[in-house]
């Protein structure tokens, strides 16, 4: 069965109407249709295909075999890649629900292909469940306590909280330590702003930021956590705007602080890798025009081009396919 909270996720980016088995189970927040993101029929059908197909070979022979599949599909269908996490996210719902709704049971077969979606489905269910979500955020990422599984605490502090950021974020500084409060804070703000399938994170709540009161939630967000903001706050705009990362970063310049706008430029250069990983050269043309976004912008492209490939791969490894001999130096000075 379709997770029915990746369906409304969907529905809050303008997908086309999808009509999906099964009962209809509540989402944790109220979708923002009048927001269309850079999601598309192609990728739409990904999705259901790869989700139904997934969830049944998960029930059958467990999440490793699931995952390591998706990850298969993901490495050579584009369209897959498009959607993986939020696929990976439904088989973390699925392995929550199926392992005595025990987070240490379901993270066992714990893989982090397609951006740790797994982990942050497994997580979301488990904290949206809690009735104490300040003491569990403490036991739910033991004894590892790494930054992925923050990370995916921060998504779903907010879903616990009802998208209460300066709740979410007091709930992040009671993380064992500091890399893990910023870790957390990630997760808080991709959520806020996120509108991208491709994120598998959307469905927003109605008040959220738009692109035209984005950059003064992160005007006022607490040093500890700005840089987190600054960094996912042109995903809104994209999702205004799918795929128009030269007027991102136009609209990053209006960012009140030269530090702002190095991370909101950052934050760019991530999102063309996201949407286009098959394609380096799309980010590649989007930062020779930044200006002195620029650096930036590539470094952007680098940090994303690692998460894409798991780790495996360098940042720096991205610097050879942007087809720039100067633009290679560039970026590999800066990642």
């Amino acid at each position: 069965m379709v997770d029915r909270r990746v369906a409304a996720r969907l529905a809050a980016v303008g997908a086309i109407a999808l009509v999906l088995a099964g009962p209809a189970q509540p989402a944790h927040a109220t979708p923002a249709p009048e927001a269309p993101g850079p999601v598309t029929a192609v990728e739409t059908s990904a999705y259901e295909r790869t989700s139904h197909d997934l969830l049944a070979l998960q029930a059958s022979d467990g999440s490793a075999a699931a995952l390591a599949r998706l990850g298969r599909l993901q490495a050579r269908d584009p369209a897959v890649a498009g959607v993986c996490h939020a696929v990976a996210h439904d088989l973390g719902h699925a392995a929550y629900a199926t392992g005595n709704r025990d987070a240490a049971t379901a993270l066992a077969d714990r893989d982090d292909v397609c951006g740790g979606g797994f982990t942050h489905g497994v997580i979301e269910t488990a904290l949206g469940e809690s009735e104490h979500p300040a003491r569990d955020l403490l036991r739910i990422c033991a004894p590892a306590q790494d930054g992925s599984c923050f990370h995916g605490v921060g998504h779903d502090l907010m879903f616990a909280t009802g998208m209460d950021v300066d709740g979410s974020l007091r709930l992040c500084d009671r993380a064992p330590e500091p890399i893990l409060s910023t870790r957390c804070g990630e997760g808080v703000f991709m959520q806020l702003f996120s509108a991208d399938v491709a994120g598998g994170h959307t469905g927003h709540a109605a008040d959220a930021p738009t692109a035209s009161t984005a950059l003064s939630t992160c005007e006022t967000t607490r040093a500890r956590y700005a840089a987190n903001c600054w960094f996912y706050s042109p995903t809104t705009y994209l999702g205004d705007q799918p795929d128009d990362f030269d007027g991102a970063i136009a609209w990053c310049r209006g960012a009140n602080d030269a530090n702002g706008r190095s991370m909101c430029a950052r934050g760019v250069g991530s999102r063309t890798v996201k949407y286009h990983p098959d394609d380096p050269t799309i980010g590649a043309g989007v930062c020779a025009r930044a200006g002195r976004l620029g650096d930036a912008c590539l470094g952007g492209m680098g940090s994303y081009w690692s998460v894409h490939h798991e780790g495996e791969r360098p940042p720096a490894d991205v610097c050879a396919r942007l087809g720039d001999d100067a633009l290679e130096r560039r970026c590999l000075a800066v990642t």
